[in-house]
């Protein structure tokens, strides 16, 4: 008998956006998902991380139906826009945390430390607000915040299209290493087709809000 796939989607269908979308993806792999502006990918994206909800169709997260919302994670391409700028980076990665009832204020902070550093911040600029870090740190806030509580997939909605080549690559890196240290499964949206082949094992191609072709990176 076949193993279940991590992450199971059959017939996804939701009117505005995308129409008859399955897929697999495979524990701890990484899917890039290519495909011209409308096509259907972030429509696909919000969909599994649960802010939209489908017509039709079935999203199957190790096998669940229903799942803690925090086990998926969504991060998207302007992170100034979900950083509130009148929070310090430390309250914008404990956030989550707060919201959730996870511990108290100084273990919130400390975790925010850790999770900073973890992500090549240095927890020294903790008290700094968001608009003082650059477009790429700014990026490294809004992963240490996806990782507050611990989730098992995270989709990256052209999350590294406004940066520049070098800090790209070096967020890619980032990546990386985050998925080989906590077995993280990844969903890159991206319309640059070389990036994605540097990240994923597997791209897929979404035209008109259905995807249309599955290969090997």
């Amino acid at each position: 008998m076949n193993a279940e796939p991590f992450l199971r989607v059959r017939g996804l269908s939701k009117s505005y956006g995308i129409h008859n979308v399955s897929l697999d993806l495979e524990k701890g792999s990484t899917l890039g998902l290519i495909g011209v502006s409308g096509s259907g990918k972030s429509t696909l994206a919000r969909c599994l991380a649960g802010f939209d909800t489908a017509e039709s169709g079935e999203i199957l997260l190790e096998g669940r139906s229903q799942w803690p919302r925090q086990e998926v994670q969504l991060i998207l391409q302007q992170p100034a826009a979900s950083l509130n700028p009148r929070f310090t980076a430390e309250e914008i990665v404990a956030e989550p945390l707060r919201i959730q009832r996870r511990g108290d204020a100084p273990w919130r902070a400390r975790r925010a430390r850790e999770l900073m550093a973890t992500v090549g911040l240095d927890p020294a600029a903790a008290c700094s607000g968001a608009l003082e870090f650059s477009g790429g740190e700014r990026q490294r806030l809004a992963i240490a915040r996806a990782l507050a509580l611990e989730p098992k997939l995270l989709i990256l909605d052209e999350s590294l299209a406004s940066l520049d080549l070098s800090v790209q690559a070096q967020i890619a890196n980032l990546l990386l290493d985050l998925q080989e240290q906590r077995g993280l499964t990844y969903i890159l949206i991206s319309h640059d087709v070389a990036l994605v082949g540097r990240i994923a094992s597997e791209i897929a191609v979404m035209d008109r809000g259905a995807i249309v072709e599955r290969r090997a990176a």
